[in-house]
């Protein structure tokens, strides 16, 4: 999968901003200013391939009652928090969260993550937001 992302990986390290003009053919950006979501077009509804350029972390603290989640960090480092237990992770870690178990991130990093079954709204239970405008940078 870190192929599939090589391009956006290296923008991120260069300190190119994404945008949603040079993500790149058949794959659509979500900028939640926390962080930025590159999603291709070419996911099915079994499996997800997603990139993340973590500025601060996630927007929110959530659980999704379906599918597993497999983080892999490509560079930075920060944490993730899994059931109220805190990680600490760098480049080459793999974290996987498993259906129904609340987590989050934090940190200045760039992952790839895969969803199996791929995300569906329904799914997606948030149980508190993250406000970085609040924390100083």
């Amino acid at each position: 999968m870190k192929e599939k992302f090589a391009r956006l990986i290296e923008m991120c390290k260069n300190k190119i901003p994404l945008t949603p003009e040079n993500v790149g053919e058949g794959m659509f950006l979500a900028d939640r200013g926390s962080f930025q979501l590159v999603i291709p077009i070419d996911n099915n509804d079994a499996h997800g391939d997603f990139f993340v350029y973590s500025i601060d972390g996630h927007d929110c603290y959530s659980k999704n009652t379906v599918s597993r989640h497999t983080y892999h960090v490509i560079d930075g480092s920060g944490r993730f928090i899994i059931n109220d237990e805190e990680q600490e992770v760098k480049p080459g870690d793999t974290i996987v969260v498993e259906p129904d178990t609340p987590f989050t991130y934090h940190g200045n990093m760039i992952l790839t993550f895969e969803m199996e079954p791929n995300w569906k709204e329904e799914n997606e239970v948030r149980i508190s937001d993250i406000d970085y405008s609040q924390k100083k940078r």
